[in-house]
């Protein structure tokens, strides 16, 4: 079957929304370091300075200020088992308290899996930065994806389908982009406002250079691999950055619905 963008009610995305409004009330309403530390997982996967860390360590080592991370969820994606899921959205960073001007804008992508107890914590986490302020109208679009087939494809058989794509991209960048792209694709490249759709992309192509070199450092996949996202390196020349592909399954095809790259 193939996978869908419906908007009815669907209990496992709307616990996913919850859990990623309840993260950022937690940093609101209490402190960031509080919230990092009772969301993520002890093993959550982010990047700092160019380089792979281990996020809940990152947070456990800051000191508590009143600096204030906020944010809200605009895009919301789910497996079809329910139990892998990806939120993305605008944050604003102020220095010492709620009432200061915010003085950094961006977006964030966070990855969650539902741990053994039921409750979603984030495994990857990912932000970019821009300049001006952008915010949503409050809410959530959402992406479900429908096939209730389990496909037993290794994480080297997924993985695959990444190189695969590396291989394309590095060949002829617009056409590789252009055969994995769908209509609800989203792209987060820093210093710029998500494009949130393929006719956004298209117009933006520039945004990736063509000459920019991906190596694949770790891969996060749903129950029944309808959906794997995968990290690592993005270096562009000199330029070293990090990014992360979320793939997903429709039909017998592998499709790009984000990308994120800073």
């Amino acid at each position: 079957m193939l996978c869908c963008n419906i908007s009815n009610a669907q209990q496992p995305i709307d616990e996913l929304i919850a859990s990623e409004k309840s993260f950022a009330k937690t940093s609101r309403e209490q402190s960031t370091k509080k919230a990092f530390l009772a969301f993520v997982d002890s093993n959550c996967v982010g990047f700092s300075g160019g380089g792979q860390v281990n996020v809940f360590k990152e947070w456990m080592q800051r000191n508590e200020d009143g600096s204030k991370l906020t944010w809200a969820p605009e895009f919301a994606i789910i497996s079809s088992s329910g139990e892998m899921g990806v939120t993305t959205g605008p944050w604003e960073y102020r220095e010492k308290s709620l009432k200061d001007t915010a003085v950094a804008y961006g977006h964030f992508t966070t990855v969650w899996k539902k741990n053994k107890e039921g409750k979603w914590k984030a495994m990857f986490d990912m932000g970019i930065q821009y300049t001006q302020k952008n915010t949503n109208d409050g809410t959530v679009k959402k992406f479900v994806l429908s096939s209730t087939e389990n496909k037993s494809n290794s994480t080297a058989l997924l993985m695959n389908t990444e190189m695969n794509f590396i291989s394309a991209f590095a060949n002829d960048k617009n056409a590789a982009l252009n055969k994995a792209i769908i209509p609800d694709s989203w792209f987060s490249i820093n210093g710029y406002v998500p494009f949130k759709n393929a006719a956004a992309i298209n117009a933006a192509m520039d945004a990736v250079p063509a000459n920019t070199a991906f190596t694949s450092t770790g891969l996060i996949a749903s129950n029944n691999n309808d959906m794997f996202a995968v990290y690592g390196n993005a270096q562009t020349g000199d330029k070293k950055q990090n990014y992360m592909r979320l793939w997903v399954r429709q039909g017998q095809e592998w499709k790009l619905l984000m990308m994120v790259i800073h």
